[in-house]
């Protein structure tokens, strides 16, 4: 071990007085302090403390969006328009006699009104009272044993719907 003389503590137990020892004469070499490591034990080493600075939370920072230049753009995205609610029964059973395929199920119904901008979940809650009642007219029918239930359009006619 090679010790740096920068100076010593030596602790009085019974005063509890700390004197901090520094090399005086030519006489106080790393031999000195070698003898005195070897002639006693080590106790306890203390090593100089260190205070932390806490640092203060700062908030997160918000993410900053840079506008680009029109040049820059290369692809433009057209906004999609606000969904709207639902048409009255009448139109959508209009439109589904008239736009749906020969077979069909419920999710095709919502599909047929989305396109629109309408919202495919009110439709697809509507569409269970329009197949009940296009059923009651014999407009369509229920094919048996399918899964999705799927419908079948027997008459396309519109006339007698109102």
């Amino acid at each position: 071990m090679k010790i740096k003389s920068l100076g010593y503590k030596v602790i009085d137990e019974e005063s509890g007085i700390v004197f901090e020892l520094i090399p005086k004469t030519e006489e106080a070499t790393q031999e000195l302090v070698e003898k005195f490591f070897n002639s006693f034990q080590v106790l306890k080493v203390e090593t100089p403390k260190v205070e932390h600075l806490r640092k203060e939370k700062k908030p997160p920072k918000k993410p900053k969006y840079v506008r680009l230049k029109p040049e820059k753009i290369t692809k433009f995205v057209k906004p999609k328009p606000g969904k709207k609610g639902i048409p009255n029964p009448l139109e959508r059973q209009i439109k589904e006699i008239t736009d749906l395929p020969e077979e069909f199920v419920i999710a095709d119904i919502g599909d047929l009104f989305e396109k629109e901008g309408y919202d495919k979940k009110k439709i697809r809650e509507n569409a269970y009272h329009d197949i009940d009642n296009l059923i009651e007219k014999n407009k369509i029918i229920y094919l048996d044993g399918t899964k999705p239930k799927k419908y079948r359009i027997v008459s396309r006619d519109t006339s007698d719907l109102g």
